[in-house]
């Protein structure tokens, strides 16, 4: 780190200048020390309900589906109930529809982001996410495909339509799901480690998707798009996009659990992600170990086909050499430099374009439905890569009581 002034600040090649909205170290270590509390007692909950401790019943009920049926019968699920369908005062389901159609409209951007930086850095490089993701079958190259596709599949959900993202809609049903999913990766990372220390260190990298890691995800989401990785493909977001994009995952963070405080105005969401840039990203061993299996894994992979030096190129480019050596991605040759900048050059190009020509925006939002990604999807399985959902992984759990494989960072 880098400073020229008092307040300037340097970091990955990212620099700021500190205010007194961002956060301070106080601040972080409260947040690192915090979790979903409702929604662990509540996963605690749904886990006796399900008869989590008899071993004769082969199969058990989906989480979800219990607390759906049955939150009127217990105290807390009728809490945790409440509180996901209630609707803060400060939802405009207006300015969320809007946020929604901007995901579409720049939906290229959204995916290079998403892969490039979303992955690389912010879930490779914060040590604690990559310890968590290591410890939920983030090593293993064969888990990356349903991980990423999870994910995506999840974003898509709260980002399709208004009626999705609204109590009852899907996205909202898969948050709650990746909620609980949460819960539970914090409970069984939590039970490993009381009795083997070694496993998980709470004292070095707080809770397992503590607050912190939520606010970091979060923050990926909505923030380095705006403010990083759309500028670095020549796209800039207006104000009035910057706004309501952040409005629908300050509402997406109410419904994960996650403080919502933060993300009040743009300037506060923004001084959360330069602190996370500034404190949380630190590249150690299992950072290196995640981001070359995904390196590995994306290359070469229908339908893209997408070459290592064309990946390495774009992680570089998206990310600044810095990060990227101490990540140990390689150095690839000038061509794939140049590849990817006609790739900026079409993005931007294009989201350009759509802003001046209402016609063409209407047409390609219309186009980037959630039909190709099912499609990669189905293909993937029939492939011979197994995909699954968040409900799926839920079960799994629940009756194999083996590791979990996370569907959202949020942790």
């Amino acid at each position: 780190m880098h400073s020229t002034s008092d307040n300037h600040r340097e970091r990955w090649g990212y620099s700021f200048e500190w205010t007194e909205k961002h956060l301070p170290e106080e601040e972080i270590a409260a947040l690192r020390s915090h979790v979903d509390e409702l929604g662990s007692a509540a996963f605690e909950k749904l886990q006796a309900l399900a008869g989590g401790g008899e071993k004769k019943c082969p199969i058990r009920p989906e989480l979800y589906t219990i607390l759906r049926d049955h939150h009127q019968d217990d105290e807390t699920l009728e809490a945790f109930w409440q509180e996901l369908h209630s609707v803060p005062d400060w939802v405009d389901w207006i300015q969320i529809e809007r946020a929604q159609r901007f995901f579409a409209r720049y939906a290229l951007a959204n995916s290079t982001a998403f892969a490039l930086q979303g992955f690389i850095r912010e879930n490779s490089a914060s040590p604690g996410i990559a310890e968590v993701f290591a410890r939920t079958g983030g090593f293993a190259i064969k888990n990356l495909l349903s991980r990423v596709i999870e994910t995506f599949t999840w974003l898509i959900h709260v980002t399709n339509s208004l009626e999705s993202i609204q109590p009852g809609g899907e996205g909202h049903t898969s948050t709650i799901r990746v909620r609980l999913l949460h819960a539970a990766v914090r409970q069984r990372i939590l039970k490993l480690a009381s009795s083997r220390p070694e496993y998980f260190s709470v004292e070095k990298f707080g809770a397992p998707v503590n607050d912190l890691d939520s606010m970091h995800a979060i923050s990926l989401f909505c923030c380095s798009p705006m403010w990083d990785s759309f500028p670095k493909m020549g796209i800039y977001p207006t104000q009035q996009e910057i706004v309501d994009f952040i409005a629908l995952f300050r509402y997406i963070a109410y419904l994960a659990g996650t403080p919502t405080s933060y993300w009040e105005t743009p300037e506060k969401a923004k001084a959360v992600m330069e602190t996370m840039l500034l404190h949380e990203l630190a590249p150690n061993g299992t950072s290196k170990i995640l981001a070359h299996n995904f390196i590995k894994w994306i290359e070469d992979q229908p339908p893209p086909y997408l070459s290592r030096g064309f990946l390495e190129a774009g992680c570089r480019w998206m990310n600044g050499p810095e990060i990227c050596d101490a990540l140990g991605l390689g150095r690839p040759k000038i061509y794939y430099y140049a590849v990817f900048a006609g790739h900026n050059i079409t993005v931007s190009f294009l989201a350009y374009s759509q802003r001046y020509i209402p016609a063409l925006d209407r047409f390609i939002i219309k186009v980037n439905s959630p039909a190709p990604l099912f499609a990669f999807s189905d293909q993937s399985s029939s492939s011979g890569r197994h995909f699954t959902t968040p409900s799926r992984i839920m079960l799994i759990y629940q009756e194999a009581k083996v590791p979990l494989t996370s569907s959202l960072s949020l942790s």
